[in-house]
């Protein structure tokens, strides 16, 4: 081998090193695609859950837990407060308010003294329906 040779090996690397460095490259080339295709996947998760609907109807704050329990289950919850004493009925509420926060969940007043209380993987659409009650004329 000459000079020139050894000097183009050492900075250049030989027909030899090429080789070795364009089969690494193809073996890398081959697990990004193999990446790639993974990523492009189409995954259903959860297909076979399904929605849970909870009706409480509480009697005094001692049932609050439960129904706080059911939140953070990621139930809905329809809480109707019409058998409750009204400090007790704000007490549940304002209880059941922070569990929501939380949780990231939504409520909504459906009528007077019942809420819908939704997990944040539940939308609701349209507008209350206590708005709406109010607006065709009825009170509460």
């Amino acid at each position: 081998m000459s000079v020139m040779q050894n000097l183009k090996n050492l900075f250049i690397g030989s027909d030899e090193t090429v080789g070795d460095y364009e089969a690494i490259y193809e073996k890398d080339e081959m697990a990004a695609d193999e990446i790639r295709d993974r990523r492009n996947r189409e995954v259903k998760i959860a297909a076979t859950t399904t929605l849970q609907i909870v009706l409480a109807r509480p009697t005094d704050f001692s049932e609050v837990k439960a129904i706080g329990d059911d939140l953070n289950d990621q139930k809905t919850v329809l809480l109707n407060l019409e058998t409750v004493r009204s400090e007790d009925a704000k007490r549940i509420l304002d209880f059941l308010s922070g569990v929501a926060y939380a949780n990231g969940a939504d409520i909504k007043m459906m009528a007077q003294k019942t809420f819908a209380i939704m997990p944040k993987n539940v939308g609701f659409s349209g507008v209350d329906l206590m708005s709406e009650l109010e607006n065709n004329g009825y009170s509460f």
